[in-house]
């Protein structure tokens, strides 16, 4: 493996006889889920004095960095796993729509059904609906922007990003950041920015930082109803058009070491007792940090591969092998098929997917067979498709034409 800490990694990964028993049960977790990982962790931190979770950095879901314990993306925490309350509304929007009945009047609760129904999935109104979309809903309107997050059920993109920063700004956020997203929302970005508004370097990246951290273009979206119940293990995000991998290590994740008992003087009996669990704790501690590098470099080779996959759907699926990876990496093949085993990725758009999805076959491929067999006019044979397939610029060994033809089925 290259890099300082590649061969210690890898002999680390393969020689497992060379761990303790917590440092097997994490490397055997590769192939687990998320879930799985952070109960062995929890069961490690209850029985290890030395192992202390402090203030997580980023969120679990979607990597950003978290602002007083919450994420300005996506409002998800720094705990490792949702545990809502079973009393509590299951999503956002039912949290919305029984909030907003509590605010209009009695026998106008319907009217609040009513305006949630007409939003689109991102929690707005859709193009050309009035708003009021009638007369008659203009308080239950007014009540579900009230009870909603900011931004919620206004007519389109803009209209929703001004009522978000004109939120913001009234608690706390730079008035610059009005300004911008009011009257200069298609220039953002460009170099002369600055001078046009007024502002110094300083004064718009302030600004710059909350448009890009806390305004959303889904103020409400619709929560998926088999959506994940545990964090991803690795994150793919789109930041200004290039594709970033985040896996998060103990340190985002704010589990780490006591500092305090680490430093303690303590007599020979005593300190024999914490130098064993310190010794643990270390070791705990750095195979996470070197699970979630491994995860990111793998992630990082696929997704440069799969980037039109990732960004555009399965049309554009190349073939991957994970000894192709493992070999772009210098691993083990063993190694690279450990950590893709169990592992869920979040790619933008909030698709969530087995780590998996992005290596095998060509997906591409396998539909093009597809549809050229559930076509009006199928070819006649495997090498007649090969033809067909070919003039559409794919280019397939008649056998593997038989074998998607029997084993895919057609879109």
């Amino acid at each position: 493996m290259e890099g300082a800490h590649g061969p210690a990694l890898e002999h680390g990964l393969e020689q497992h006889g060379a761990l303790t028993t917590v440092a097997r049960q994490v490397l055997d977790a590769l192939a687990a889920t998320q879930a799985e990982i952070d109960a062995t962790v929890d069961a490690r931190v209850a029985d290890n004095p030395l192992l202390v979770r402090g203030t997580p950095r980023r969120c679990r879901w979607c990597a950003c960095a978290l602002h007083d314990g919450r994420c300005p993306a996506c409002s998800g925490s720094g705990a490792g796993l949702r545990r809502p309350d079973a009393a509590a509304p299951t999503d956002d929007r039912e949290r919305t729509r029984l909030d907003a009945r509590a605010l209009v009047p009695h026998g106008a609760e319907g009217d609040v059904d009513a305006v949630l129904a007409l939003l689109d999935d991102r929690g707005l109104l859709p193009p050309g609906t009035p708003d009021p979309p009638t007369p008659r809903l203009a308080t239950a309107l007014a009540a579900v922007r009230a009870a909603g997050p900011p931004g919620t059920a206004e007519p389109g993109l803009v209209a929703s990003l001004v009522a978000q920063a004109r939120w913001h700004v009234a608690h706390g956020a730079p008035p610059l950041v009005l300004v911008l997203v009011r009257d200069h929302l298609a220039r953002l970005g460009t170099p002369d920015l600055a001078a046009e508004v007024g502002a110094g370097a300083e004064e718009l990246e302030a600004a710059m930082h909350v448009v890009r951290t806390r305004l959303t273009p889904a103020p409400l979206p619709v929560a998926a109803s088999d959506g994940p119940t545990t964090p991803p293990d690795v994150i793919v995000r789109d930041l200004h058009g290039r594709l970033v991998v985040d896996a998060l290590g103990p340190d985002d994740l704010g589990l780490g070491i006591d500092d305090e008992l680490t430093a303690l003087a303590l007599d020979a009996p005593a300190a024999a007792w914490r130098d064993a669990h310190l010794s643990e704790a270390r070791r705990l501690v750095y195979l996470l940090g070197r699970r979630a590098d491994t995860l990111r470099r793998v992630t990082a080779v696929a997704v440069d591969v799969q980037e039109g996959f990732v960004r555009r759907g399965r049309s554009e699926h190349r073939p991957l092998t994970r000894a192709g990876v493992a070999g772009a990496l210098g691993l083990h093949a063993s190694t690279v098929s450990r950590v893709v085993a169990g592992a869920v990725v979040a790619l933008p758009g909030r698709r969530v997917l087995p780590l998996a999805a992005l290596f095998g076959t060509s997906q591409a491929a396998r539909d093009a067979v597809a549809a050229l067999f559930a076509s009006d006019d199928p070819p006649r044979t495997d090498a007649e498709a090969c033809d067909l397939l070919a003039a559409r610029g794919v280019h397939l060994a008649r056998r593997t034409v038989a074998k998607y033809r029997a084993t895919t089925r057609p879109r």
